[in-house]
């Protein structure tokens, strides 16, 4: 069986710091720099091989784009952002083609796609939603310097997904559809039934062991820290 192809995309949000999001970025098979990202990659000097570049160019030089050369791919269209045209760039391309490295058998890592600006933020992590959406079945997260997030996909019956967690972990779920009905278990507060139409009534809960499940009937985003909550 063919190994799982990881690919990064590197959005140009505060570049990350912690070591899980490092390291995702330097063992990826292949990375997507959206645009400006591409220069903090340069400045730490990591020495990523499989690469492009992508987006409007507006926060590229002439020579950087000239450097890159094929690297470099313009989408000089505004309805999306960069990190968006990373996505389809990727899917586009899947099939192989050029960069080899590319397969329909893929696990796509968002990275530096919070910080510096909190529209941008929320707008990033708002696109796991539409990217689950566009691409049903994709295997996706998102890496910050903190934590995980990851999305539970739509569905039309209530199904009962299991996560691995640790003691006092802390995890937070936000519909994107105020209709869904949650429920949970192994979790410090339990769910039953549950709408979270406010954004915050399904934050901070903490896991109680190594498991926890999560039952719903429309989409969800999950949220998972990578240390356990001080007691």
């Amino acid at each position: 069986m063919e190994k799982t192809k990881h690919i990064v995309i590197l959005a140009a949000g505060d570049f990350p710091s912690h070591e899980i999001p490092l390291r995702a970025l330097r063992e990826a098979d292949f990375v997507v720099c959206c645009d400006s990202a591409y220069c903090e990659v340069k400045n730490e000097e990591l020495r990523i091989k499989n690469y492009v570049v992508i987006g409007d160019g507006d926060s590229l030089t002439e020579e950087t784009k000239r450097e890159l050369g094929d690297r470099w791919i313009h989408v000089a269209e505004q309805d999306y952002n960069d990190l968006h045209k990373a996505m389809a760039w990727i899917m586009a391309e899947a099939g192989g083609m050029k960069y080899e490295v590319l397969t329909s058998d893929l696990k796509i890592t968002i990275l530096g796609a919070t910080g510096k600006r909190e529209d941008h933020t929320l707008g990033n992590i708002s696109y796991l939603a539409t990217f689950a959406e566009e691409y049903p079945g994709i295997d996706l997260e998102m890496l910050t310097d903190y934590g995980r997030f990851s999305i539970i996909t739509h569905h039309s019956s209530l199904i009962t997904q299991t996560f691995p967690s640790f003691p006092h972990q802390q995890v937070s779920l936000f519909t994107l559809d105020p209709r869904t009905t949650v429920s949970s278990t192994g979790l410090r507060w339990p769910l039953s039934n549950a709408h979270l139409s406010p954004w915050w009534q399904g934050t901070l809960n903490a896991a109680l062991s190594d498991t926890f499940t999560v039952t719903s009937d429309g989409p969800l985003l999950l949220y998972q820290t990578y240390d356990p909550k001080p007691l």
